[in-house]
């Protein structure tokens, strides 16, 4: 620890500092985690669902249910087989004293050591390693919440063709209401937005935060379904 002085008790304390979550993405986590990885069939660091190799896709990807023509075990969501910090560890000593076998445990298990982050008492495996909210949200959800809305999701233009599908016209008069609003936005909000339609591509994870939390609601409001506001409204939430 560290020496510091309290100057309400006028007294001399020792000042400790604990890790208590680290943070990343997938492959960081899975390296620090000692796991083997999202590409594994068992790739979830919380829980033990097991994934199916798709012949089509040519990746490993974990639906509840099996697709047709495959075996699997349908799964609850509200009652997925959760990994816990006694969980990890016992995977972990199969590892170690596996012999033979300790090669299987890895595919089985999705465990392939034991992580250095253990040394330290105030880290639990594997509430310790949150979801990073930056790519799983602003660089993942909100872009294909978006390339929905624009129907260019799918492509196959019948599916695309949704009711929550807004029309280049309506976001011809979103973007107009951006612009006119741009000299008006307060500087507390950041930089003002661009062009969606024309730059979403180069949006950053600063700009899809924005564009959730302070644009898509309002500028939503006059062009999607009820239900469909309600769950922008939703994501707004999540994040306060």
């Amino acid at each position: 620890g560290v020496t510091c002085y309290d100057a309400v008790s006028q007294e001399i304390f020792i000042l400790r500092s604990h890790i208590l979550s680290c943070s990343g993405d997938i492959p960081a986590l899975s390296k620090v985690m000692c796991l083997s990885g999202h590409n594994a069939y068992y790739g979830c660091r919380f829980c033990y669902i097991h994934g199916i190799y798709s012949n089509t896709a040519k990746h490993i990807y974990f639906p509840l249910q099996p697709p047709r023509g495959y075996d699997g075990t349908n799964y609850d969501p509200n009652n997925l087989p959760m990994r816990f910090h006694a969980s990890y560890l016992q995977d972990i000593e199969a590892v170690e004293t596996g012999g033979r076998v300790r090669n299987r445990i890895p595919h089985e298990r999705g465990v392939n050591g034991r992580s250095i982050l253990l040394e330290l008492h105030s880290i639990d495996f594997p509430a310790s390693f949150p979801v990073d909210i930056m790519h799983a949200l602003f660089e993942n959800i909100a872009p294909h919440m978006f390339r929905h809305f624009i129907g260019k999701f799918f492509n196959n233009e019948e599916l695309n063709d949704t009711d929550y599908k807004i029309s280049s016209g309506s976001w011809n008069e979103i973007t107009k209401i951006i612009e006119q609003n741009r000299k008006t936005i307060p500087i507390g909000f950041g930089r003002p937005p661009i062009n969606i339609i024309k730059h979403h591509s180069a949006f950053k994870a600063e700009d899809w935060y924005n564009w959730i939390v302070l644009y898509s609601l309002p500028l939503f409001h006059n062009y999607l379904p009820t239900r469909y506001l309600l769950i922008t409204r939703f994501n707004y939430l999540f994040l306060q």
